[in-house]
């Protein structure tokens, strides 16, 4: 049995021994973190709408809180890799990238250098309708050069792989999860807007509410519509639900 094969076995029968959310995203990083990985990053993004992302990180809050704050998820390099994708679900990670160097993307890099970071490699691990991947982060000299390495990396994807088999960011309710729901697909009021209509609300009882006219509703709603591609009120509440960009 080869060495990989091993990873493989032992990984996977520690993945399902985990009876949680918290529990697999805690021996997946692990399992990463032993791998050679500083940090490492879980995100999906619903392919409808561009920018209702769910991400559960073990990066330092300000790295990502810089990272939501600058909205450079509507730039990301990597991001936008994962909503091109088109492939199911599968174990089959191939692709990496290193930090964007190009001028239009240097506030990616920027984030990187600000934050220690030497390296960050992703792992395209999701498909179907919410794509995305697996990021993992190297600090040292040391880590950095063993993601250079086509062995290293290897089981790095492998790993990867597995953790998003079982493992999905906007499923993991845990009360101690660190996660971030971008929702500047929708402005403030077209939120609120739904958040109304979403209890139960007309037009008309959310424009008092909202002290705004019937006809500025309506537009909300409609510009709500148009961004997450519903042809009614329903279902763009079902996507939004669905999607985390109002609570329920």
């Amino acid at each position: 049995m080869t060495a990989a094969q091993h990873l493989l076995i032992d990984a996977l029968d520690a993945l399902q021994h985990c009876t949680s959310d918290a529990d697999r995203w805690a021996c997946g990083t692990r399992l990463l973190q032993e791998c050679g990985s500083d940090w490492v990053t879980a995100g999906t993004a619903a392919r409808a709408t561009g920018a209702a992302l769910a991400i559960r990180t073990s990066t330092p809050a300000d790295l990502m809180r810089d990272y939501m704050d600058q909205r450079l998820y509507l730039a990301d390099p990597w991001m936008q890799l994962c909503a091109r994708s088109t492939a199911p679900d599968h174990l089959d990670v191939t692709a990496e990238l290193q930090a964007p160097t190009r001028a239009d993307k240097t506030r990616m890099a920027r984030l990187f250098v600000d934050h220690g970071v030497r390296r960050a490699v992703l792992l395209p691990s999701y498909g179907g309708g919410r794509s995305g991947g697996i990021v993992i982060y190297a600090r040292s000299a040391d880590a950095a050069a063993a993601f250079a390495n086509p062995e290293a990396l290897g089981r790095a994807r492998l790993l990867a792989a597995l953790l998003a088999a079982v493992y999905r960011p906007e499923d993991d309710r845990s009360s101690s999860a660190e996660r971030y729901a971008a929702q500047n697909a929708l402005t403030p009021r077209e939120c609120e807007v739904l958040r109304w209509a979403y209890a139960g609300l007309r037009t008309s009882r959310i424009a008092d509410r909202m002290g705004l006219q019937d006809v500025t509703v309506t537009k909300h709603l409609l510009s709500v519509r148009r961004k997450l591609k519903a042809r009614t009120r329903e279902q763009a509440l079902a996507i939004a639900v669905r999607d985390g960009l109002i609570e329920v």
